[in-house]
């Protein structure tokens, strides 16, 4: 009798190692409902100019938007920020100190030109300080 039960445990033991194995199988994937895709967006902004590559994403695209201000000099980058007929745009504004990266993650649920621009007085003026960003 006590060999039988000894039997059953060490039985039971094998049995239960593939089945544990099998599980962490199972889990090996990802564990969220976070996108494992983003499109990155390099923006530069120097003292007279902001440039974006790529300046087109496809809609529903989780952009990371990775903000560079190489310039000498304080500047905003804004994107964004209007109603477009159903769709809300929320878009995003940030200042940038000089040498300074940001990143921001925005999801682009609207189709058409979003402009981009800075927004900071000194900037306003000079041509190359704001654009046209697409959303095909």
């Amino acid at each position: 009798m006590k060999s039988r039960i000894i039997g059953l445990a060490a039985l039971a033991t094998v049995a239960s190692v593939p089945t544990a194995h099998g599980m962490a199988r199972a889990h090996d994937g990802p564990s969220t409902t976070a996108p494992d895709v983003f499109l990155n967006i390099q923006v530069t902004i120097t003292d007279s100019r902001i440039t974006l590559s790529p300046r087109t994403a496809i809609r529903g695209a989780e952009a990371r938007f990775i903000i560079h201000n190489v310039g000498t000099k304080r500047h905003g980058f804004t994107i964004g920020g209007t109603v477009k007929q159903a769709a809300t745009q929320t878009g995003f504004s940030r200042v940038l100190n000089a040498k300074e990266q940001k990143v921001l993650l925005i999801y682009l649920d609207y189709r058409g030109p979003l402009p981009y621009r800075s927004t900071l007085p000194a900037d306003r003026s000079l041509p190359g300080m704001h654009g046209i960003f697409k959303v095909v």
